[in-house]
């Protein structure tokens, strides 16, 4: 009887130092279906060594799979691993692709992304129905060997062995997706391809291609140049104004056609099928800017949901459908997925309900509802891509006001109900439920994101299953396509950002999406994620979130703990931030002073968000009793800046621009040593005051000069001053334009 050596229990790694006792990792991300790895006492024991002599064998000297193998194995030994299309009579690695009549001996389901890996003493075969499940073959393989064969090491080695082994995989579902957002920060062409490899090292076969939204056009369409002319840009003396913290210089960028051609080619290289999304009728800022005859002719200002105003295509106007076919037309070259999303989300219909033209189809169309000139709009757009071939997909925002066709594809995001929803109504369903899959929500308190769908953790993230929060019968388990998580970008104006969101959630998105149910635990993932995928991350190159510290304060001691024992925690006491050089956490601190202390978890020089400990106020802000007035109308009630709840703030009504004011009147004249403010969202650095100054003075009537307004990451845009000598006014000063339709203020913050 063979022993094999059960996966969940087990950390090893490959090992490559003489003399060798080969032993493979089964730290592997997404968890196989099946796994069997011979023990020593086995007889059909065996080890494999790559070395200088080791071949690579397939089809032709040109495929592709057998290409990228090398390249990586080249990586991490020193040798050539030539590519021939006949064995030898050992020590080859061989790509087989089988007829189908041959793979029911596999024991495998037919599927085209299934793969079977041997392991014996002359070869490794990865057997696959066809080369895209020798490409995920391949991927499994990698994760056997060390780490190093993710970057090119300068120190290789000369051999490397394996142990006989036997791996069955298939994915679970048949669609895996992330999807990232370039409108709203803009990425160049190296990171698209960098952020394709992460899906690919994690067997994620789609990448949704978020590529236009208020904050910018990136795709070249030749019939509509001004598209990307005034489109994809943002700043002070552009079409669009800045936006998230872009700044006031010129900020945003598009992709050529070339450009898109040679990514389209990359990912599908890597078995990754991009599916555009061009968000249509609301999200639109960047075309009516460009092009505004396509908003409906009326003078009344509707905001979106995200504060922008102008942003609806006008569902009446005939001449709309004949520029969306031509966008359409020109797309098919560049993209030749079968699905194209039209998003269709979060649409402010009263523009419609203002518009005579709107109005007036309403009435020949007998509708009742504005949602029925949405799905009129859909409909439209769904005639257009099946005409030319294309399945329509969209948010689940087009399930409302009428019915859709039946392959038309709904990506429910809201909650799980609309996916529910979806399904019950007969119609192949993505499930992106962002209380779980949108990357872009905080992972904990004090970490940059938003909140809006809740904290989402890796471990929530882990959880979800797309099938089981469902009462479904087998038919409509099939409607359940898969999974895909999300990144939005509003706060992706810091270059670490999007790696930070994404790694290493992907990783467990690549196991919802490919491992069964049955097979997962999270317990089990975070071991191989921390024992030896952590690694794997960084010589990747992705700037992977490392967990904070958990620090509390008991008894005089403040004690933090880390995630796993290869982190190590740095901290100060003097409110700075720990750098890799700080001072390194062994042991309790005694200390009367908590305050003062910051810790922060490295990954070698990766370090998480700094944190001091959870039961103690960190700033002993004053609160002194404060009167505010302002030039600028609020939609919120304007003392809500001067109740010192730093966890509300006021929204103005309109655009801010230089002239603007904010004044601060004390009581009573306050002693301090410092008054700042930060403006935008708390922790997310949005929406904010990028132009402008902080005045104080101590007597109400002449001012002095504080600091200009400046970025902060985490607060925002951020002015403060230094009094020697109690102040009884602040006032803050706007001298250019805003980012946006409003600006959120937040309360002064005034240190003793």
């Amino acid at each position: 009887m063979k022993k094999l050596l059960i996966l969940p229990v087990m950390a090893l790694a490959v090992a490559c130092a003489e003399p060798q006792k080969p032993v493979a990792s089964t730290d592997i991300i997404p968890l196989p279906q099946h796994i069997h790895i011979y023990d020593e006492d086995d007889p059909d024991y065996a080890v494999f060594e790559l070395n200088n002599n080791t071949i690579i064998v397939a089809d032709n000297e040109d495929n592709f799979n057998a290409n990228y193998l090398q390249s990586y194995l080249k990586n991490l030994i020193n040798a050539d691993f030539e590519i021939d299309t006949l064995p030898i009579e050992k020590n080859y690695i061989e790509l087989i692709v089988v007829e189908k009549v041959h793979w029911t001996d596999f024991g495998l389901p037919v599927n085209d992304e299934a793969y079977y890996l041997r392991v014996d003493e002359s070869e490794i075969d990865i057997y696959a129905l066809t080369e895209k499940g020798i490409f995920y073959g391949i991927q499994t393989l990698l994760q056997l060997l060390p780490d190093d064969i993710y970057m090119n090491a300068q120190k290789k080695l000369k051999k490397c062995a394996l142990p006989s082994m036997v791996i069955k995989d298939y994915p679970r579902f048949e669609y895996r997706a992330m999807m990232l957002d370039c409108s709203r920060t803009f990425y160049d062409v190296d990171y698209i391809k960098h952020f394709i490899d992460g899906l690919a090292y994690h067997k994620i076969n789609n990448f949704h291609w978020h590529l236009t939204d208020d904050q910018g056009w990136r795709i070249e369409i030749d019939k509509y140049p001004k598209l990307t002319e005034l489109g994809a840009w943002r700043g002070e003396n552009e079409a669009l104004m800045p936006a998230y913290s872009s700044g006031m210089e010129r900020n945003g960028g598009f992709y050529s056609k070339e450009q898109i051609k040679d990514i389209v080619k990359y990912a599908s290289d890597r078995n990754v099928n991009i599916i555009p999304e061009i968000d249509l009728p609301g999200h639109s800022k960047a075309v009516a800017v460009a092009y505004p005859e396509i908003v409906c002719p009326i003078d009344n200002v509707h905001l979106s949901v995200q504060g922008e105003s102008n942003n609806v295509w006008c569902v009446a106007r005939e001449e709309n459908y004949d520029m969306l076919e031509d966008i359409i037309v020109e797309m098919l070259d560049l993209f030749p997925s079968k699905i194209y999303n039209i998003g269709a989300d979060e649409v402010n219909m009263n523009s419609w309900k203002d518009c005579p033209h709107c109005q007036k189809l309403m009435k020949e169309k007998g509708m009742k509802q504005l949602v029925e000139l949405q799905n009129y709009f859909v409909r439209r757009m769904e005639a257009i891509l099946n005409k030319h071939g294309k399945v329509m997909a969209g948010w689940d925002e087009i399930l409302d006001g009428g019915k859709l066709l039946p392959d038309t594809r709904v990506h429910a995001w809201q909650n799980l109900e609309r996916g529910i929803k979806s399904v019950k109504a007969g119609h192949p369903t993505v499930m992106q439920v962002s209380q779980y899959m949108y990357f872009d929500m905080k992972q904990s308190e004090g970490e940059r994101g938003l909140r809006w769908a809740g904290i989402v953790p890796l471990e929530k993230v882990y959880e979800f299953d797309p099938i089981g929060a469902f009462t479904l019968n087998d038919e409509e388990k099939k409607l359940v396509l898969g999974v895909e998580g999300g990144l939005w970008t509003e706060c992706g104006q810091v270059d670490w950002y999007a790696d930070y969101q994404m790694f290493p959630k992907i990783c467990a998105l690549s196991e919802i999406g490919w491992t069964n149910f049955d097979k997962r635990n999270v317990d089990d993932f975070k071991k191989r994620l921390f024992n030896s995928h952590l690694e794997r991350l960084y010589n990747m190159d992705f700037k992977f979130r490392v967990n904070p510290p958990v620090v509390t304060y008991e008894n005089g001691q403040l004690v933090a703990e880390k995630d796993f024992e290869f982190l190590e925690i740095r901290y100060t006491n003097d409110k700075s931030d720990p750098t890799k050089i700080s001072l390194l956490y062994e042991t309790p601190i005694t200390t009367d002073n908590p305050e003062n202390y910051r810790f922060a978890a490295f990954y070698k020089e990766r370090s998480s968000v700094v944190r001091g400990a959870d039961n103690v106020d960190l700033y002993k802000f004053m609160s002194p009793k404060t009167k505010v007035e302002s030039n600028v109308p609020t939609n919120e009630n304007i003392n809500d800046l001067v109740d010192y709840n730093f966890w509300t703030y006021c929204n103005t009504s309109r655009k801010i621009n230089e002239g603007d004011y904010f004044l601060f009147t004390f009581e009573q004249p306050v002693e301090c040593s410092k008054i700042w403010m930060a403006t935008g969202h708390y922790t997310l650095g949005i929406i904010g005051i990028p132009n402008g100054n902080i005045e104080f003075s101590y007597d109400g009537v002449n001012f002095e000069r504080g600091s200009d307004f400046f970025h902060d990451d985490f607060d925002g845009y951020i002015a403060e001053c230094y009094p020697v000598k109690p102040v009884k006014a602040v006032r803050i000063n706007v001298t250019g334009i805003g980012e946006g339709e409003l600006a959120i203020i937040q309360d002064l913050r005034i240190e003793p």
